[in-house]
């Protein structure tokens, strides 16, 4: 018999939440999988043609949503300071912002340390508080939506870094 795939809940969070949660973190673990080893030339690469986001573009992205959505899911605004530090979601140009000269240790450190704010987030929810509703785009979203989201939203992602990493490897020969 082999291995059995499951979400590993935390006994510290409520059922749902838990598996919530655990959908962002078996992601962000897959991501990390997926670039594990990459080089930095293969990091920030950007395609063929140079008009695509590259792989530190895609993780600096992840790691600016998801931390705003940490701060979404406790009610909060983001701190100005941690803004400063994370950067806008685009640029002036509605692109993302281009990212050089971050090695991946550090990009996936970072990410590291947004995961742990949303299990200290997580923990503290009730099943009661996923049937909230938070600013979303104009909007609203239930707390449940948003950390589902934030799993769909990584593993989104991993798709266009999968196909950077083949067109790279494709290039190489």
């Amino acid at each position: 018999m082999g291995f059995v795939k499951d979400l590993h809940t935390d006994e510290k969070m409520a059922p749902a939440v838990g598996v919530l949660f655990s959908a962002v973190s078996e992601n962000v673990g897959r991501l990390k999988s997926i670039v594990s080893g990459i080089n930095r030339e293969l990091l920030e690469y950007k395609g063929e043609h140079g008009d695509q986001n590259s792989i530190a573009q895609l993780i600096s992205h992840l790691i600016n949503v998801d931390t705003r959505w940490v701060y979404r899911l406790r009610e909060e605004n983001l701190p100005r300071e941690l803004e400063e530090a994370i950067g806008p979601m685009t640029d002036e140009n509605g692109l993302l912002p281009e990212v050089k000269g971050v090695p991946l240790s550090v990009l996936l450190s970072r990410y590291d340390k947004v995961l742990e704010a949303l299990k200290n987030t997580a923990e503290q929810l009730t099943e009661e508080d996923l049937l909230k509703t938070v600013p979303y785009e104009g909007g609203l979203a239930t707390i449940r939506w948003g950390i589902w989201h934030m799993s769909d939203h990584n593993r989104y992602h991993q798709a266009h870094i999968q196909a950077l990493i083949k067109a790279f490897r494709k290039r190489e020969g």
